[in-house]
């Protein structure tokens, strides 16, 4: 899971260039979900636009 996540985070930084956890959450870790078979990542970017990627589990 821990690639998961560093491969999302690679990828929001890519497209938004600097990118921060939403609100109260003190790091990236806390800004993680798993609904169903999707991972789901919120973060903010530099405008506090809230943004979303989400990733299909294998299996």
């Amino acid at each position: 899971m821990n690639t998961i996540k560093e491969n999302m985070i690679a990828e929001a930084k890519k497209r938004y260039n600097k990118i921060f956890p939403c609100s109260m959450h003190a790091n990236f870790d806390e800004c993680f979900t798993v609904v169903g078979n999707k991972v789901v990542f919120w973060f903010n970017t530099e405008d506090l636009s809230t943004h979303v990627i989400t990733t299909e589990l294998a299996g």
